[in-house]
């Protein structure tokens, strides 16, 4: 492992599941093989949930299944719930995300605008970049 690591939001998650071969699906395939290290609040699996069954009618065992199927360390409110007041986004449900970033003191992958006046939301493009020349 290179050391890569960055918390993941909820749009990316989505979006490689809808599109394997798009920009986020290789986010997920670099962590699948270990060379990004990604963590998720526990409100995201919430959110990801609901949207699996909402958008795509999966059942309950389905969603369990996908979920536990990504390469995503998922971490508990307790974690990052002291960082919550240090947080600068805007929009309340991303609050748990950027807190997360903070406890961890890495990067944000997120496709949602909310973060762009966030200092450390990870450009995908070069994450993407840096991750293909690691071997």
């Amino acid at each position: 492992m290179n050391g890569f690591k960055a918390v993941i939001d909820t749009n990316i998650i989505f979006m490689s599941l809808y599109n394997p071969e798009g920009k986020a699906g290789k986010i997920i395939k670099y962590a699948a093989e270990n060379k990004l290290i990604l963590f998720a609040t526990d409100s995201v699996k919430q959110e990801l949930s609901t949207i699996l069954k909402r958008e795509l009618s999966h059942n309950d065992s389905e969603v369990k299944l996908i979920i536990d199927s990504l390469p995503i360390t998922w971490i508990e409110k307790e974690i990052y719930q002291p960082a919550l007041e240090k947080t600068k986004v805007k929009h309340k449900p991303d609050k748990p995300t950027e807190a997360l970033s903070l406890i961890l003191n890495c990067g944000i992958l997120s496709a949602d605008t909310d973060f762009n006046n966030i200092k450390n939301k990870i450009d995908v493009n070069k994450l993407l970049d840096e991750l293909k020349q690691v071997t």
